[in-house]
């Protein structure tokens, strides 16, 4: 059945108020009843945000966050229809605004990008890899997992307890993750180095020789037998967890 415009105007007069706390006119309601309304939609989006962000919920002080739910709730109209892909909008919208909450935690960008990622890559559709679980990893062509992602970030929210990270501990640290056949989602530190030698994999299969020689190219930089070390051991612990798949046929 078609809805006439007026009720669709006032459907969506419902809607706004839910979202903004602002009431219209609306024939028929109680305002002292649809307070509940309003209520019940924002403890929603709270919990699925709080869900999905617990470690950044739980770093801002409880007024602080409920302000930010409340901000995105009344301002942004969220774009997709999956309710799983609301906190994604939510840490976008703080980005894209430039939110000064960014500014007093300068760690929360970080927090929050970590924090997604664990879902982002618990829901993606699953991607095909063509690999073999016969071969060497030191002479057969390495093929990573195609459910993957790697992060650059300036605090070491990963590493530490949010609540313990300062500015003294500012700088560059990378972060691997990927989805496991069980479905976990397993982050692994590493490198800059290490980072780079993943995203050669990204592009195709390559032997460990393979990598090293595209690095020593790029960086103008022979690796002595340490580093070599340190990249196989990497590589093994990766292949052990499923962040490399298996190899080439």
């Amino acid at each position: 059945m078609l809805l006439t415009d007026t009720t669709r105007q006032h459907q969506s007069a419902l809607a706004s108020y839910c979202r903004t706390g602002n009431l219209a006119v609306i024939p028929g309601i109680h305002p002292e009843n649809i307070r509940e309304y309003r209520r019940l939609v924002y403890n929603v989006v709270e919990d699925i945000l709080r869900n999905a962000y617990p470690l950044a919920a739980d770093f801002l002080p409880r007024e602080e966050w409920e302000a930010l739910v409340n901000e995105f709730f009344s301002r942004h109209s969220c774009q997709s229809p999956q309710v799983w892909y609301m906190p994604k909008e939510f840490y976008k919208y703080l980005a894209g605004n430039d939110h000064p909450v960014f500014e007093k935690y300068p760690i929360l960008p970080d927090l929050l990008l970590f924090e997604w990622t664990e879902t982002e890559l618990f829901m993606m559709e699953d991607k095909a890899a063509d690999y073999s679980i016969s071969g060497d990893l030191l002479f057969s062509k390495l093929v990573l997992n195609p459910e993957h992602l790697v992060l650059a970030f300036d605090f070491p929210v990963h590493l530490k307890n949010a609540r313990q990270i300062s500015g003294t501990d500012k700088g560059k640290y990378y972060v691997a993750a990927h989805r496991d056949a069980e479905g976990e989602v397993i982050f692994t530190d590493c490198s800059a180095a290490l980072a780079r030698i993943l995203g050669y994999l990204a592009e195709k299969p390559q032997t460990i020789l393979e990598l090293f020689h595209r690095f020593e190219q790029e960086y103008r930089l022979p690796l002595n037998e340490e580093q070599q070390q340190h990249i196989i051991r990497f590589l093994q612990n990766a292949y052990q967890h499923q962040l490399i798949s298996g190899f080439k046929n």
